[in-house]
């Protein structure tokens, strides 16, 4: 189930959430509510129809399912209308894509996944609502729409590899849109009813897909995951599997919940074309060497608390002997900040020095706070942020807070460094001014900004 050529196969991917509501036909006056949340619809399907796929596959999460299979939308159209929501006249209708189905089904076979065909069906709203978006953004070419097995089973990760394979097996340029809404039980008056923990899951689930992390979200707890009563995390795993789990170009667009449903909008991943000789993805995001790091934080915190002498493991392969700067985060469950300590530019030989070193400063020695206690261990959280990618940048327009970090810095010294993905940063105005604050930096003083990106790792909730 190799890829193809770097013109074919798996381009693009993107969450969007599928109340119908979202559709002004159908939300009516109650659509301003939810107007951020159109608007992110509208921003990623014109996202997805500029890479100009050859189709698209939706995961639908209420597309009929039956039990240990995947099923496939088999009619030669893909049809369907809001008529149970008032709104008959707002309708899909688009070519469905038999040769990718035949080869989803052929792939599937030989990797042992199960698939069945949906025939003599209208579409489910899980699929009509990003369609219709798509449609609005000039979509009109060969779509796949795919439903889920059931809640309970396994092979997610298998289905996303089995469309990516197929797609590279015909040549075939695809964009793959994961639909789901996450929790449904934000407030009294939601459509499941309220449970006080759900809003846990979203804030979960958003914090992986700003990091980018999509394979934690499998890691996210069941129980949890059912009290919400989501059908997001499914369908976004099958896309994140679809495309090897790389980040490459994700950004959130949005997030709310007014009428107790939470609706996110993200691009997942966006395919950016390969320079002669370079790899595909990072070192971390290929080899996940990195996944220990947070854990090796920890363990430096817990020798330093019990005395033990102070000396970090041997580094072993090619990403954890790398030299590069390192932030180590701490959080406590409920997301408050515990400490934080890191450098641009890194003082130790490799990886695991540098995480090592810099998880105890943040743990002992930010100034903001007092030394972490023995007892509090158990409910601190570890985040790990190895720094790639420094550019020098000219204007506010070329940050986004969500992707990048950054650094402002003057002639004399003084300094002002944010990680990406901080919350309540939403423009590259905001973090600029946020960054020249930290360092003591006048706004119209001469300065110089830097971006960067990171290879983002945590511990699992």
């Amino acid at each position: 189930m190799s890829l193809g050529s770097e013109a074919a196969a798996i381009i693009g991917a993107v969450l969007m959430p599928h109340a119908p509501i979202l559709v002004p036909a159908v939300g009516g006056e109650r659509g301003g509510a939810v107007e951020a949340s159109c608007r992110a619809m509208r921003t990623a399907a014109a996202c997805v129809t500029s890479l100009q796929p050859e189709t698209i596959v939706v995961i639908s999460p209420h597309s009929p399912r039956k039990p240990g299979a995947f099923g496939l939308w088999a009619d030669d159209r893909l049809e369907g209308a809001f008529t149970q929501f008032n709104a008959p006249h707002a309708r899909v209708s688009l070519p469905n894509d038999q040769p990718l189905i035949e080869a989803i089904v052929a792939e599937a076979q030989a990797g042992g996944v199960e698939t069945w065909l949906i025939h003599n069906r209208s579409l489910d709203h899980g699929a009509l609502v990003p369609l219709w978006f798509l449609a609005g953004a000039g979509w009109s070419g060969p779509t796949v729409v795919l439903s889920l097995n059931n809640h309970d089973e396994y092979g997610l990760t298998k289905l996303g590899e089995v469309i990516a394979a197929a797609a590279s097996a015909l040549r075939r340029r695809v964009a793959i849109v994961a639909s789901g809404d996450m929790s449904h039980r934000l407030t009294p008056d939601a459509p499941g009813g309220f449970h006080p923990q759900a809003h846990r899951f979203d804030e979960i689930f958003m914090r992986l897909i700003r990091a980018g992390d999509y394979r934690e979200i499998q890691h996210i707890n069941p129980e949890l995951r059912e009290v919400a009563a989501e059908d997001a995390a499914d369908s976004t795993m099958v896309a994140a599997a679809a495309v090897k789990w790389n980040a490459t170009g994700h950004k959130v667009l949005s997030y709310e919940g007014p009428f107790g449903v939470g609706y996110g909008v993200a691009i997942l991943f966006i395919r950016k074309p390969k320079a002669q000789g370079e790899a595909a993805t990072s070192p971390a995001r290929a080899s996940r060497d990195g996944a220990g790091l947070p854990g090796l934080a920890r363990r430096a915190v817990e020798t330093a608390r019990r005395g033990s002498p102070a000396t970090p493991p041997a580094a072993s392969g090619e990403y954890l002997n790398e030299q590069r700067g390192v932030f180590v985060t701490l959080r406590h469950r409920n997301g408050n900040l515990r400490g934080c300590a890191g450098t641009i530019d890194p003082v130790c030989t490799n990886l695991v020095a540098e995480t090592w070193r810099n998880a105890c400063v943040a743990a002992f020695q930010d100034a903001r706070f007092p030394p972490v206690a023995a007892a509090e261990l158990a409910d601190l959280r570890f985040h790990v942020n190895v720094i790639h990618s420094i550019e020098d940048i000219s204007t506010p327009d070329e940050l986004d807070p969500q992707r990048y970090g950054m650094i402002v810095f003057t002639a004399d010294g003084r300094r002002g460094i944010l990680l990406p993905g901080i919350e309540d940063i939403k423009t590259g105005e905001d973090q600029l001014k946020l960054a020249q604050t930290k360092g003591g930096i006048r706004p119209n003083e001469p300065m110089k900004v830097r971006r960067f990106q990171v290879d983002h790792f945590a511990d699992p909730d």
